[in-house]
């Protein structure tokens, strides 16, 4: 007896790389397409047919940049070091809150972007086993830093000799780095997470690196070996380019990407991940300050003299307006970019993922069907799962999204609730 098959017709077909096809037949067979086309299909009587009446049929999207315990934390107290914002099993049902918020908006794929305690694999396997609800992922590493990263304990909690270091575990030196690499991976994470140059966001770039060509090197070498990949924020032009020469997968941010590290990247075949949500809405949250009242938007006092505060949120809109400036560039070289973005704090909740896609194509006017492209089959290449997710073609993986409106008109109706 041959087995059961989904019929999809009259479908508004976007195969996450080509334009959109009207009146689209998509035959689904186990867990795979067996058949795509626009010609009329002869159906069993076993078949489950059914007609979109012209609704979009689209590939499961990939969130390529996801911290899955960011999120509501019981106090709104800043923690001296990320990552430290609640207990480890709060931050573990945060965890698991946050994927299945990902999975009802159409992200089937994320690749994780550090996290403390390896939250990322306890969730992975939670889901693995059928605990927790969410979708496939690539479990990231915490982040690893070298001293004196702006993010690092040592800048800002030396003196609380605190001993955990939430989501930053510091690495330093080519025997410390391949050590490191071998152990987190050996947990069962997937990428390794690297911080390897300030900026982004809360911060203007400085051009600078902080882990040395070899340190990364041998970073890249050790998980390719143990069968992972390796990320890295990234800001600085020199940084960029240093990480593509050493074969990093991903470069978060790319903040002061400039025609050589462009190519550096085309040559790496890595991946981007822009995130400009994040640098808009801290931006946004510079713009509220009160400077004749000397506090902050939440009635706190400013850390730092008012004029050293406007002078680098005056750096972050220059790196943010250069940026928006070569995100266009980078599309038109063929660079390989990606969608995701620090969803989870207050300003940018885990769910407000379709915000960023109406940034590039609203704000900076990158087409519709690029950004739909970013999100699909762009980022299931960056998982190394190009042959079975991404684009709706036949033999690959039946992962589908059914979207009630075009996105290629309106990019938010990919927005849930």
């Amino acid at each position: 007896m041959s087995e059961a098959r989904i019929v999809f017709r009259n479908a508004h077909l976007l195969d996450g790389e080509n334009s959109a096809v009207p009146g689209a037949t998509v035959v689904v067979e186990g867990k795979r397409i067996a058949s795509v086309g626009t010609g009329p299909v002869e159906t069993r009587p076993s078949d489950r047919v059914i007609d979109l009446g012209g609704k979009t049929l689209m590939p499961g999207m990939v969130n390529a940049h996801f911290h899955t315990g960011f999120g509501p934390a019981p106090s709104m107290s800043q923690p001296p070091i990320l990552g430290l914002d609640a207990p480890l099993p709060y931050m573990g049902m945060i965890a698991a809150r946050n994927a299945r918020i990902a999975l009802d908006c159409g992200v089937t794929s994320i690749i994780g972007s550090s996290n403390p305690g390896h939250l990322d694999v306890c969730l992975k396997d939670a889901m693995v086993i059928g605990i927790v609800e969410g979708p496939r992922m690539l479990a990231c590493t915490h982040e690893f830093m070298a001293s004196g990263d702006m993010a690092d304990g040592t800048n800002r909690s030396w003196y609380m000799e605190v001993g955990a270091q939430g989501l930053i575990r510091r690495v330093n030196g080519v025997e410390e780095m391949r050590a490191a690499v071998r152990e987190e991976l050996g947990r069962g994470c997937d990428i390794v997470k690297l911080s390897v140059s300030p900026g982004h966001g809360s911060a203007p770039a400085r051009e600078i690196c902080y882990y040395t060509q070899p340190e990364l090197d041998v970073a890249v070498e050790t998980a390719t070996e143990y069968g992972g990949l390796v990320r890295a924020h990234c800001a600085s032009a020199k940084a960029i380019k240093m990480c593509a020469k050493a074969g990093l997968r991903i470069i978060d941010h790319a903040d002061k990407i400039d025609d050589e590290g462009i190519e550096a990247v085309l040559r790496a075949d890595a991946g981007v991940t822009a995130s400009l949500v994040w640098r808009g809405r801290c931006m946004q949250w510079g713009e509220r300050w009160d400077s004749s009242q000397g506090t902050s938007p939440i009635g706190e006092a400013f850390p730092e003299p008012l004029d050293e505060i406007l002078e680098r949120l005056a750096g972050v809109r220059r790196d943010f307006e250069y940026t928006c400036k070569m995100l266009p560039v980078m599309e038109k070289a063929g660079v390989r970019l990606l969608v995701g973005d620090d969803f989870g704090y207050p300003m940018m909740p885990h769910g407000d993922y379709v915000s960023e896609y109406e940034v590039y194509t609203k704000e900076i006017g990158i087409p519709a069907l690029s950004v739909l492209r970013w999100a699909t089959k762009n980022g299931a290449e960056a998982m190394g799962l190009g042959d079975e997710l991404g684009t709706i073609a036949k033999g690959k993986l039946a992962d589908l999204l059914v979207v009630d409106g075009d996105p290629l008109a309106d990019i938010g109706v990919l927005r849930t609730g």
